[in-house]
């Protein structure tokens, strides 16, 4: 999924653009290491934007467009000088410099399907650091509310699932539905479409369907994966924060050094 046209109009009066747990557990990294951080899936800026506020330096990169044009309006509005940001694919990462933090949220990782692309990604994002520069992303744990393989998963099966009801700035109301059509437990994968509606007046005004098929991974699974890509000193926390990882929570955060 690419997050465009209606669907990055929506990303932030659906919660997108508001202060969550990440935020000030990622801060405490980039202000520990040296050298810049790269925000990857950086999407309208919720995160950059407030760190670059703070006197960060963090440059962005994500794969939608729109996302990144909002972004760069959104430092406007602020008073910010333009972020630096890139359109890329983070499997296809192939930047002018290397960062001493480079972080994913929103278990952006998940949207890469191919585990072949998921270990480029991992390469990638290595090459990508100073020597001993921090890796930091998230992945849901399947099993927690509403995910896929919780008892009761967000969405539908086979048909349209109400996901969210937002409204926009001007009034309007944009319903986002989920239909999952497969399940895949063996490969780790599931398959699904995401419906993006715009409502005036009771009218639906505007249709928008992506594509949205997300792999899951294990702890361990991953671990092996970031030491397989040259890693090492893996930890894995409890959502964002400083508690090892346990069952109870939706979200595995990882944090990984460059030898």
């Amino acid at each position: 999924m690419n997050w465009t046209g209606l669907a990055a109009q929506a990303w932030d009066p659906s919660g997108g653009d508001e202060k969550q747990f990440d935020h000030d557990f990622i801060k405490r990294i980039i202000e520990s290491q040296n050298g810049p951080a790269l925000d990857v899936g950086c999407g309208t800026g919720r995160l950059l934007l407030r760190y670059l506020e703070a006197g960060l330096t963090v440059e962005g990169v994500d794969t939608s467009a729109d996302m990144l044009a909002i972004c760069r309006d959104k430092a406007r509005t602020r008073g910010l000088p333009e972020p630096v940001l890139y359109q890329q694919a983070m499997q296809k990462l192939d930047l002018p410099k290397q960062y001493g933090v480079i972080y994913i949220p929103c278990g952006t990782f998940c949207l890469i399907i191919d585990r072949v692309e998921a270990f480029e990604a991992l390469r990638r994002l290595h090459a990508h650091l100073e020597p001993g520069g921090l890796l930091v992303f998230n992945l849901f744990w399947p099993f927690g509310d509403g995910e896929a393989l919780s008892k009761k998963p967000l969405g539908g099966w086979t048909r349209w699932g109400k996901l969210w009801d937002d409204t926009q700035p001007d009034g309007s109301l944009m319903k986002q539905s989920l239909m999952r059509t497969s399940f895949n437990r063996a490969e780790q994968f599931f398959t699904a479409r995401r419906r993006y509606q715009l409502v005036r007046d009771g009218k639906v005004i505007a249709e928008e369907v992506f594509d949205a098929n997300e792999r899951w991974f294990y702890k361990h699974e991953m671990v092996m994966m970031l030491e397989i890509a040259g890693f090492e000193d893996v930890q894995v926390k409890d959502g964002w924060s400083d508690a090892d990882f346990a069952e109870v929570h939706d979200s595995m955060v990882f944090i990984a050094t460059k030898k």
